[in-house]
This record gives C-alpha cells, sequence and structure tokens, in this order.
C-alpha cells in the first residue's frame, strides 16, 4: 500500500478498490484477513496502463480499450480450441468437407482469387497502325508502309504538295544601304544594281560632278 501511494496512486482510489472487493466476499470466508489485504484487496487487477483500474479508467470511468482487446484475444483463442476439439473450422464453426476447408474457406478463397485477364488476340492479316495524319487504323502495306498515311491523308498531301510546287518564288527582297546615316547605319533599301539608297547614290554623284 505504501508503495503505490509513493507511486502516485490516489488514497480515494486504495479506498475504492477495498470497498469493492471487500464488497464481493463474506467475511467468513477471509480465514487469513492479511493475505487476503496483501494478496486480494490491494493489488491493482488491469493492463499495463497504471490509469486501468480492473479494466475501467480511473479518471474518466470509460472501459479500457487495451483490456477489451485482450478479452476479445482470449475469447477467440477458446472458441478456436474449442472448434478444433470438435473437429470443426476454427474460424467459421462449420464442419470441413473433402478439401479440408469449409464452405464458407472456400467461398473466401474464391473472393480473393484474382480473376483470368482476357489478352486480346491480334488480328490476322497484314500489320496494323494508326495513320500519322488522322489517327485511324490503317494496314501497313503498299504506300501506307512508307508514308505512314491513309489513303485520304496521302492524297490530301500530294494536292498540297502540288499547289506549293505552282506557286512561284517570292522575288528576293533588296538589300539595305550600304551608307551611313549620321553616326549609324543607313536603314533605307540600296538600289537594285547599287550597294546604296537613292539618298546616297545622288550624293555620291554630286561629289563625283564637283
Amino acid at each position: 500500500m505504501g508503495r503505490q501511494l509513493r507511486e502516485g496512486t490516489a488514497a480515494d482510489r486504495l479506498q475504492h478498490r477495498l470497498t469493492a472487493r471487500l464488497a464481493k466476499v463474506a467475511l467468513s470466508d477471509i480465514r487469513d484477513p492479511g493475505r487476503w489485504l496483501l494478496g486480494v484487496a490491494l493489488p491493482r487487477w488491469g493492463c499495463g496502463y497504471q490509469d486501468c483500474e480492473a479494466g475501467i479508467i480511473w479518471r474518466t470511468g470509460a472501459a479500457c480499450e487495451l483490456c477489451a482487446e485482450t478479452v476479445q484475444d482470449r475469447h477467440a483463442a477458446r472458441t478456436r480450441e474449442q472448434r478444433l476439439e470438435q473437429g470443426l473450422c476454427p474460424q467459421h464453426g462449420i464442419r470441413p468437407g473433402p478439401s479440408g476447408r469449409c464452405a464458407d474457406c472456400e467461398l473466401d478463397a474464391a473472393i480473393r482469387r484474382p480473376a483470368r485477364v482476357a489478352v486480346p488476340r491480334e488480328p490476322e492479316g497484314p500489320p496494323r497502325a494508326s495513320c500519322a495524319g488522322c489517327g485511324c487504323r490503317i494496314f501497313l502495306t503498299g504506300l501506307a508502309v512508307d508514308t505512314g498515311l491513309c489513303k485520304l491523308c496521302r492524297e490530301e498531301a500530294d494536292t498540297l504538295a502540288a499547289v506549293e510546287t505552282a506557286v512561284p518564288a517570292a522575288p528576293s527582297v533588296p538589300g539595305t544601304c550600304s551608307g551611313l546615316d549620321g553616326a549609324g547605319p543607313c536603314t533605307r533599301r540600296a538600289l537594285p544594281i547599287r550597294s546604296v539608297c537613292l539618298t546616297h547614290r545622288s550624293q555620291e554623284l554630286a561629289g563625283e560632278v564637283a
């Protein structure tokens, strides 16, 4: 008792423990009060959680979840042993079939078994691909092997190529003037047969006349 008080056990908790356990026995059944007090009345019953008092959390009065799980595990273990002794399935309590498993075990195995995935078969005939132009599926035969295009896309490409060939090339744009316009280069166009613009060519002529 002194050790529990030193470890932080409240006095009212010890009093409650003694009162509750004394109410469950008859005084005539207690032959050795000292032994009963030290061996039955004072020890804390419960799990490793210090606040657990015989399966009840002392501060809140709620059931201890750890103790509840322990009780459930012990009950499940006893049930399993009893079923095995009776020759039943330890999990479902049903007599096994010829395979050694019960009907529920067979059903669980069938549910967990992955379904077979159908592998698509390759179609017979020439290989197929997607048209590089419109994306439709085509047979890779003839011109489709070289172009990767369906018939409609090939005809459209040929038409565009013919139109581009018929359009004359645009004339080349003359270069800019090579003269200076103040401190910077001149940005005017040069004459077709000269490297300078009309303004600079006039200046050149004026210099030659002078």
